[in-house]
Parts: C-alpha cells; structure tokens; sequence
C-alpha cells in the first residue's frame, strides 16, 4: 500500500521494513492480484479492460 500511495522505490521500502529491496518486490507482486480484487480499480483501468474485452 506504501508503494502504490507514494511510488517509491523497493530499495526504500526495503530499508523503511527492514527486508531486502527483493523481498518488498516480491511481498508487493504477491499481494497486488489481491488487492486488484477487493479495491475498486481507477476509471483508467475500467476503460482500458473494456476496451480490451471490445477487441
């Protein structure tokens, strides 16, 4: 939520939770379909999913 709230870089957050910049890369590419699920998605990504599913 840190990353996607201010775009920081992994190496940040790394040192901001004291684990390597691998493993806040991992944790946040573990839990973003997750949170794709549950959070309402942007008016960008709604438009960009409808056109996909109109090709």
């Amino acid at each position: 939520m840190v990353y996607l709230r201010h775009l920081t870089t992994f190496q940040l957050l790394g040192i901001q939770f004291g684990v390597s910049e691998s493993t806040a890369n991992d944790t946040f590419n573990y839990w973003l379909p997750q949170l794709r699920e549950l959070l309402p998605c942007s008016l960008l990504e709604q438009v960009k999913k409808t056109l996909l599913t109109m090709k």
